[in-house]
């Protein structure tokens, strides 16, 4: 048996089996094995049963760090490694396999998946991941009875990483899901609770690689790593999350933001059509859709003015263009999109445009799309046919040249819906976060080649994309609910550690009730770029004329407090 005491957590290895001690309690039991299951040919889920237990064949001190080796084979493959590094911050758990397959998933510290009531030992009662879905299915929090599965179309993608707190104890166990560049090739990061069949449970960790493995072929051929464990004591939720980043950044994975003064305009305040176009569909029956077009963005521009709201920043969003694809502005609402962008500039506003991603409305390649087994036919964002109606697209909208539009920003959205499935199969063969990140890296380096300036806003809140996101979402807020504010600034919390430097786009409000809507509305600068999103009443909530001018007064602090911040630069 060995004993590892670190400052941050404290392990004994026992055979095959890792307990993880903090403030003298064994909180977790980690048995070694991990299931690295296949995809068949015909597209199902091969096990991997493990029945044997590991041999520890090496305990080293390699570079200052208790290194830990153990050894052994399964039904799928003929040799598995497992490590365990010690270092005074965190420990790090890998396995590698030899042999031949595609990986379909793996499933941490499970043991034997064939075995009843297979999984690790575990003393934590709650469980945090820093995820939450657009509906409210679930919290931030859940029991440890509970199987916890997210699919963020909040923050995507989240950070994959678990904070879990045991009654009567000070810090919380962090187990977090890691890989190098260019290997996330994972969508999801589960708990899975397993209930035993004479008594008590057990937990393991998963993820999703569909088949996915190895550009090119997909299939493993030799040896294989997979995406690795990092754990740690945390004093809270928030500090795992610090320390999950911390490991990001401190080992090279995540490139870390270059500390520059961006342009004042950034800044805002801004000013986005989204519900506007909705409270004026209300009122006129017609689809919210339809009134992305000039007449309804001079209009709203007119209305805040007499507000005295004024906002730096304009975000034309669903749906100005005529196909979501090809990202030309749709000649019935826009005649003259270059036009009223110079307007723009000539009141000191700056023009973004909403930005879909994944959507082939309007192209004409079906090689350059993927069907997903939700049966969703999805743009194929690594297909060079894709990438050139991308590229025309981008230097369309960001250019100055006759026939551009010489916008300032993109709002991505909709990275919810990248594709997903064992039956696809993308160009580049990358797959999950390392597909979205290919693709982002692709519009973010592309953008910035035509405008330097230009706005990248965006809503990853994982610090692998910290240095391709200029605007960080704090994303859309669930009507029902009534806690805006506290709410969407959880989020803040979150990006602030996942992307620090990150500007923060406020975003939405409710629009629900005047006390939600307000409460935040006023105190946006207090967490970011102010922004709003509608001006016209709403069936359930207008602005009153005291209710604006508070705005308009918050919005001229604000813009004041800029603009000495930047004396005379721009």
């Amino acid at each position: 048996m060995y004993n590892i005491k670190k400052l941050a957590y404290e392990l004994e290895i026992d055979g095959a089996k890792i307990n993880v001690i903090l403030d003298g309690c064994t909180v977790a039991g980690l048995d070694v094995r991990s299931a690295v299951h296949q995809t068949s040919d015909d597209l199902k889920t091969i096990r991997d049963e493990e029945p044997e237990i590991p041999a520890l064949v090496s305990a080293e001190e390699v570079n200052g760090n208790m290194l830990f080796t153990w050894k052994n084979k399964s039904a799928l493959w003929k040799e598995k490694t497992y490590t365990l590094e010690c270092t005074p911050l965190r420990f790090i758990y890998k396995v590698s396999v030899k042999g031949q397959g595609r990986v379909d998933g793996i499933e941490y510290f499970t043991g034997n998946c064939a075995a009843p009531g297979h999984g690790s030992d575990y003393e934590f009662q709650w469980g945090f991941n820093p995820c939450i879905s657009w509906y409210n299915e679930e919290d931030y929090y859940f029991k440890a009875s509970q199987k916890c599965y997210r699919w963020s179309v909040l923050m995507v993608p989240p950070m994959f990483c678990y904070a879990f707190r045991c009654e009567g104890l000070a810090r919380q166990l962090a187990l977090g899901l890691a890989a190098e560049r260019g290997e996330h090739n994972f969508n999801s990061f589960t708990y899975n609770p397993v209930p035993q069949h004479n008594w008590g449970t057990t937990f393991f960790l998963s993820t999703d690689q569909d088949g996915h493995t190895v550009v090119g072929t997909n299939t493993v051929d030799g040896e294989w790593t997979a995406p690795h464990i990092v754990g740690y004591g945390a004093d809270d939720e928030f500090d795992a999350m610090k320390k999950y980043t911390d490991y990001y950044f401190g080992s090279g994975i995540a490139k870390v933001k270059k500390a520059e003064l961006p342009p004042k305009f950034w800044h805002g305040p801004i000013a986005c059509g989204w519900i506007e176009q909705f409270a004026r569909y209300y009122d006129k029956n017609i689809n919210p859709m339809d009134l992305a077009c000039e007449e309804v963005y001079e209009d709203y521009l007119k209305r805040m003015h007499e507000a005295g709201l004024y906002p730096r920043c304009l975000i034309i969003d669903d749906k100005w263009q005529k196909n979501y694809a090809i990202d030309i502005a749709d000649p019935d609402k826009f005649p003259d999109l270059r036009a009223f962008v110079d307007r723009r500039h000539a009141e000191g506003i700056h023009t973004m445009l909403w930005f879909k991603i994944f959507d082939p409305d309007g192209l004409d390649c079906d090689e350059a799309c993927v069907t997903t087994e939700r049966s969703g036919k999805r743009i194929d964002v690594s297909h060079p046919y894709f990438l050139k109606v991308l590229d025309d697209a981008l230097y369309r909208i960001f250019s100055s040249d006759e026939g551009c539009y010489d916008c300032d920003g993109i709002k991505i959205d909709y990275a919810f819906q990248i594709p997903i499935g064992r039956e696809m199969k993308t160009y580049s063969g990358k797959y999950g976060v390392e597909l979205l990140y290919e693709f982002m890296e692709h519009i973010y380096t592309f953008a910035k080649k035509i405008k330097p300036h230009a706005i990248i806003n965006c809503s990853p809140c994982h610090p692998y994309f910290a240095h391709i996101c200029d605007h960080g979402r704090l994303h859309d807020y669930d009507g029902r609910n009534r806690f805006c504010g506290e709410d969407l600034e959880f989020r803040a919390k979150m990006y602030r550690i996942a992307m620090p430097g990150t500007l923060l786009d406020t975003d939405n409000a409710g629009f629900n009730t005047r006390r939600d809507t307000m409460r935040w509305m006023l105190k946006q600068p207090q967490t970011g770029i102010p922004d709003i999103y509608c001006v016209t009443p709403l069936p359930s909530f207008g602005f009153n004329k005291d209710d604006l001018a508070a705005l308009a007064q918050v919005w001229k602090e604000y813009t004041d407090r800029i603009d000495a911040m930047y004396g005379d630069k721009e």
